[in-house]
């Protein structure tokens, strides 16, 4: 019985752990919730269906801002709950080349990929928290898990966006200790840089 008693809790207790190329499907309604437009941008790419199966295929490689490498899951009831995406500020045209080079990408002004960070930044690129788990701490552990990964990096200073019009994400981010130091334009919309020495 006691066997049990303990797999039922650890089942329903997050966890946290590196994501893996078969959390794919899982991850990625959570990466285009969070990131909305800048899937397309992000896929260089305006079908829906085709820009989907890109963003699947960059998840599940290697060396690139989006691949399953630089991503964290929280794990709770067998399910992904929340991913973070996060990278060093220094790495980001590294990552971004890949993208940039896939055969047939548009080239289309509106699919630029904007330079969102700076070198000697841990940079946030992207939390999402399934909508059947929010409300439950998950992003505020996901945020704290950002932070000390960035620490135990050797990183000095966290950085992330906001788009401008995101009151809510924003006054969370304030109340981290996140402030902001630019504004970026990505698709038209604006974002404000935000950072926190770690």
């Amino acid at each position: 019985m006691k066997p049990t008693t303990e797999s039922a809790i650890s089942n329903s207790t997050p966890q946290l752990r590196p994501a893996r190329k078969e959390d794919v499907d899982q991850m990625l309604p959570l990466l285009v919730q969070a990131i909305d437009d800048i899937a397309y941008a992000l896929a260089g790419e305006g079908d829906h269906e085709r820009a989907m199966h890109i963003l699947r295929e960059l998840m599940t490689q290697e060396h690139n801002r989006i691949s399953y490498q630089n991503i964290t899951v929280m794990e709770q009831e067998g399910q992904v709950a929340g991913i973070l995406i996060a990278y060093a500020g220094d790495d980001a045209d590294r990552l971004d080349q890949p993208i940039l080079d896939r055969p047939g990408r548009d080239t289309d002004e509106k699919y630029v990929l904007v330079k969102e960070t700076h070198p000697g930044e841990y940079y946030l690129d992207t939390l999402s928290v399934s909508e059947s788990f929010q409300g439950q701490g998950i992003g505020r552990a996901l945020m704290a898990a950002f932070e000390q990964q960035g620490k135990e990096l050797g990183h000095t200073r966290a950085a992330l966006i906001v788009e401008q019009d995101n009151g809510r994400a924003r006054q969370l981010y304030e109340r981290q200790g996140y402030v902001q130091d630019e504004t970026i334009l990505i698709g038209g919309h604006a974002y404000d840089h935000m950072i926190k020495p770690l």
